[in-house]
């Protein structure tokens, strides 16, 4: 999975998410989830990796699974559950946006996971992506850690100096002036990146040095991949509706 070009596996990965997210039909979310979870069996990642973000993808759902059983067409056919009603629909229907949600955080987990961001950008930016959404992007996901370094630090600056946090009025002051300090730091420092870049040339235009080559094997797994989710889409339109 790593050596297959960046931009036929973005491109192949981004019609497999959006064919899963079309899914209805419980057998064909199914399938679109065993796809994304063979991919990602494929791609060999880390598997605490792979199972610390598709579990918040899970709990991220969850809430779907809980309450579309108690609330989608209680009247029609379920289970009694004590004072409440289990809806049949509604479970099917729990589970489908389930599953729809994990197949496509595999299909965005293999495409995160089996290239550095800064060539999977440059894949999106030869396949048409605005440069400027790409540059955005970019700079998002670098500075994002960075403001999430300053607030460690303003953190750990607070602690030892004894702070722990209270649920009472100088506690909520604290954290607002900690939030207030992480804002006003970020906002300095892109205006430093952003003179650094000008002096350096930058004119908006997004430039990389990644260079890019087809070959047979991954015309055959895009086929593959798009085939695949093209059929899963025909079956839930046609023979499952």
């Amino acid at each position: 999975m790593a050596r297959w070009d960046a931009r036929w596996k973005l491109a192949a990965l981004t019609v497999a998410a959006f064919g899963a997210a079309a899914l209805t039909q419980a057998a064909t979310v199914a399938g679109a989830l065993a796809l994304g979870l063979a991919l990602l069996a494929l791609s060999r990642l880390p598997l605490k990796w792979v199972r610390t973000r598709l579990g918040l993808l899970a709990f991220a759902a969850l809430p779907f699974l809980v309450v579309l059983p108690f609330t989608l067409d209680p009247s029609g056919s379920g289970w009694d559950v004590g004072p409440v009603r289990v809806s049949e629909r509604g479970l099917v229907a729990g589970a489908v946006v389930f599953g729809r949600c994990l197949a496509v955080g595999c299909f965005a987990l293999v495409v995160i996971g089996t290239a550095p961001p800064h060539r999977t950008l440059a894949a999106a930016h030869r396949l048409k992506v605005p440069g400027v959404l790409v540059l955005l992007t970019g700079l998002a996901y670098r500075y994002a850690f960075l403001l999430g370094d300053e607030l460690r630090r303003v953190r750990v600056a607070l602690r030892t100096r004894g702070f722990r946090m209270t649920p009472d009025r100088h506690g909520y002051h604290t954290t607002g002036n900690v939030v207030g300090a992480v804002l006003v730091r970020g906002a300095d420092r892109a205006d430093r990146v952003t003179e650094a870049m000008r002096c350096r040339g930058f004119d908006g235009t997004f430039h990389s040095a990644s260079a890019f080559r087809t070959a047979a094997a991954d015309i055959i797994s895009f086929a593959t991949v798009v085939a695949t989710i093209v059929v899963l889409v025909l079956i839930d339109r046609t023979v499952l509706s």
